[in-house]
């Protein structure tokens, strides 16, 4: 009499079980009847790190209404930016992947923002001192980051602060001035208006003093962080 094997390897079925459940511990959090699923502010968060590639193609596309889309498109990260945090708060949907992913997301967004802005426009005269200003904020964002990953493997992590909500409230704010700026400017050149060459230097001149103005929190916020960092971070159980 033949014996009939049993093939025991996992179906169809269980591997995306298997799937969903992995991808559910790390982006989800569990619900009252023991399910894990993923959360609504780590969509977000994921939605806004997806923007940046997107933002970038539309802001050098050299098309006007293709940059005005990029500027409206980094304008709806930005607001995702303020209500992932709050929903997930409220929700109690509160996740590792989260506390690490929305600042890290954060940083990738205004330093693409940044960096396009400077790589793409001729600030002539103020070119220098402007770059210099965005490295002091990618030198700290890189810092942060570093310092996070480190606590993190510590067991513990760091607590987004009231000065580093600020920090990037300010940079937002600075950078969508200045990519709206930049879009009424195109318009205007679009339809044929002359923009003259003091109100240019003018717009770059706002510019710079903004970008001084985001070093700056990005300077206070990261001294803070270092110095009062251990008192306000929390264990992980």
């Amino acid at each position: 009499m033949s014996q009939i094997k049993t093939d025991n390897r996992p179906g169809y079925r269980e591997a995306i079980d298997r799937s969903r459940d992995w991808i559910g511990g790390k982006l989800g959090a569990e619900t009252p009847t023991g399910r894990v699923t993923i959360t609504v502010p780590n969509y977000l968060t994921l939605g806004r790190l997806a923007s940046v590639p997107l933002f970038l193609y539309a802001f050098y596309s050299g098309t006007m209404w293709l940059q005005i889309a990029g500027t409206l498109l980094f304008a709806l990260a930005a607001i995702s930016d303020l209500w992932d945090g709050k929903i997930a708060r409220r929700l109690d949907q509160v996740t590792a992947f989260g506390d690490f992913m929305d600042p890290f997301a954060d940083k990738v967004l205004t330093l693409s923002g940044f960096w396009a802005m400077l790589l793409r426009e001729d600030f002539g005269q103020f070119e220098f001192i402007s770059i210099i200003w965005v490295l002091i904020i990618t030198l700290r964002e890189i810092a942060l980051t570093l310092l996070r990953v480190k606590s993190i493997q510590g067991g513990s992590s760091l607590v987004t602060s009231i000065w580093g909500k600020w920090k990037t409230g300010v940079q937002l704010t600075s950078l969508l001035f200045g990519l709206t700026a930049f879009n009424v400017r195109d318009i205007l050149i679009g339809e044929g208006i002359s923009i003259s060459h003091s109100l240019t230097e003018g717009l770059f001149l706002i510019m710079t003093v903004m970008f001084f103005v985001s070093a700056a929190t990005s300077v206070v916020s990261g001294w803070l962080y270092l110095n009062l960092g251990k008192k306000g971070s929390r264990t992980n159980k």
